[in-house]
């Protein structure tokens, strides 16, 4: 049976976010100074899972796209548009959430804040210009690392 080209990096990249998804666990275990969490600190345990568990389910779109489809470069695109509007919304959605708690005013909030329309951008490109899965893959790895920079900034929260 035929497969995506790269069709393993896919699924690596989503057996990587199940991983850090379950990390989160390891937050709820952590008791912040002051013994409660803060509203922006819980926005960002809740993007870790969130973003985890959306960039496990993107990384699979396209292999099941493939299955559908049979043709890679179609896959590839209708893959990348479904997920470039979907994270355009998560993007917009977070961002509120984040400008209520005043999260943008800390560095790892103003990352996010370049990380995640990295990655919109990135799927809408590669729907438009690339049809490319290392392109797609780049761009679920910045997705990801929205979830990664929220883990170490709650772990860190905590520790201080």
């Amino acid at each position: 049976m035929p497969h995506v080209p790269n069709e393993d990096l896919l699924l690596g990249i989503a057996q990587i976010a199940v991983v850090v998804a379950g990390f989160t666990a390891v937050t709820a275990a952590l008791t912040p100074p002051g013994g409660s969490w803060s509203p922006d600190q819980r926005i960002r345990q809740r993007a870790i899972v969130s973003t985890s568990f959306n960039v496990v389910f993107e990384s699979l779109l396209p292999v099941i796209a493939f299955a559908w489809f049979g043709d890679a470069h179609t896959a590839l695109v209708l893959s990348s548009i479904v997920v470039a509007l979907y994270t355009t919304w998560v993007v917009g959605t977070r961002a509120r959430q984040f400008l209520k708690t005043n999260a943008f005013h800390t560095r790892s909030g103003q990352l996010l804040f370049v990380l995640g329309p990295l990655a919109c951008l990135l799927f809408a490109a590669n729907a438009i210009a690339f049809a490319s899965v290392a392109v797609f893959a780049a761009a679920l790895c910045f997705q990801l690392s929205v979830a990664v920079v929220s883990f170490y900034t709650v772990v860190a929260a905590a520790s201080s």
